[in-house]
C-alpha cells in the first residue's frame, strides 16, 4: 500500500480540525458553558480524539513509537536546549517588526490595537480556573505539543519530503501549522521552520518536541506571556520600550537563515553512510 501524500495528510488534518470544531460547538451550548471556553473545549475534544486515533490504528500506532524511540544524538541536547532558547525570540521579533511598521508609517497609537494584549486581570483569572490549568498544563504543555509534532512533524512534513524535498516540505508544513494555529500564524510559520530543522539536525522527533514543550511552558501567561501579551503602563509611543522586541527582531533576522543552512544535511541520512 502506498504511503499517503502530503496534501492527503493536510486535508485528513484540516478535516479532522473541522469536524472536531464542530464537536467542541454542540458541547459546549450542550453543557450551557460560556462562549470563552469554546478554545478550550475545542482543544480538549481535538486533541483527545488524536490520541484515539494515532493509538487505535495499527500503522499510525506503529510509526509513532518508531519515531518516539529515536534518541537524542550526542550533543543534542545541549543543541536543543540552545534551539529553545532562541526560539523565544520568534514571538517577541513578530511584535517587533509590527513595531517597525508602526513607527516606519509616524503612528506608534496602531501598535494598541494591532498587538496582542490581554487584561492581566482576567489572564490570572482564567489560568488559575480549572479550564485554564487543564488546557495550561495537559494541553499546552504536554500532550499538545507530543501530538502537533508527530502529526506535522512525524507525518506531514515526511511526507511531502518524500515527494518534493525538505525545502518545500519545510515551507508547506509550516503554512498548515500557521493554517492551524489562526491566532499567531506567523509565529507559528517560524516555530514550525524551527522544529523542522531541529528534527534533520538531530534526527528524531524527541528534539522538537522537548523544545515545543519548553517554548509552551516558558511562553505561557505565568511566565513570559505576561512580558509579550500585556500592553499595560508601557509608553507605546517610545521606541526605547520595544528594547526586547526590536533586539529579538535582528536576532531572528540572522539567526534563522543561519539554522536553515546548518539544517541541509539530514542526521539520518548522514548516520546511513
Amino acid at each position: 500500500m502506498p504511503a499517503a501524500t502530503g496534501f492527503q495528510v493536510a486535508i485528513l488534518i484540516f478535516a479532522f480540525q473541522f469536524f472536531t470544531a464542530l464537536i467542541a460547538s454542540r458541547a459546549v451550548s450542550h453543557l450551557s458553558w460560556p462562549r470563552a471556553n469554546l478554545e478550550f473545549m475545542g482543544q480538549l475534544v481535538l486533541f483527545s480524539l488524536a490520541i484515539v486515533v494515532l493509538a487505535a490504528v495499527p500503522a499510525l500506532r506503529r510509526s509513532c513509537i518508531e519515531q518516539l524511540r529515536r534518541p537524542l544524538p550526542p550533543g543534542g541536547f545541549l543543541e536543543t536546549a540552545a534551539v529553545t532558547l532562541g526560539k523565544l525570540a520568534i514571538p517577541f521579533a513578530v511584535s517587533g517588526a509590527v513595531v517597525v511598521w508602526a513607527f516606519a508609517l509616524g503612528e506608534p497609537s496602531l501598535l494598541a490595537t494591532k498587538l496582542r494584549s490581554t487584561d492581566p486581570l482576567k489572564a490570572w483569572e482564567w489560568t488559575l480556573s480549572p479550564a485554564g490549568l487543564v488546557r495550561l498544563i495537559a494541553i499546552s504543555w504536554i500532550v499538545g505539543p507530543i501530538v502537533e509534532e508527530l502529526v506535522f512533524r512525524g507525518f506531514l512534513y515526511r511526507a511531502w519530503e518524500r515527494q518534493w524535498g525538505w525545502i518545500p516540505a519545510l515551507v508547506l508544513t509550516s503554512a498548515c501549522f500557521a493554517l492551524f494555529h489562526p491566532t499567531h500564524m506567523v509565529s507559528a510559520f517560524l516555530g514550525s521552520v524551527v522544529f523542522v530543522c531541529l528534527l534533520r539536525r538531530t534526527g528524531t522527533l524527541r528534539a522538537s518536541i522537548l523544545t515545543h514543550m519548553a517554548f509552551n511552558f516558558l511562553i505561557s501567561w505565568p511566565l513570559l506571556g505576561q512580558y509579550l501579551f500585556t500592553l499595560e503602563g508601557r509608553e507605546l509611543a517610545r521606541m526605547s520600550t520595544w528594547t526586547a522586541e526590536l533586539g529579538s527582531l535582528v536576532f531572528v533576522v540572522i539567526a534563522l537563515p543561519v539554522y536553515l543552512a546548518l539544517s541541509r544535511a539530514d542526521a539520518r541520512t548522514a548516520a546511513a553512510r
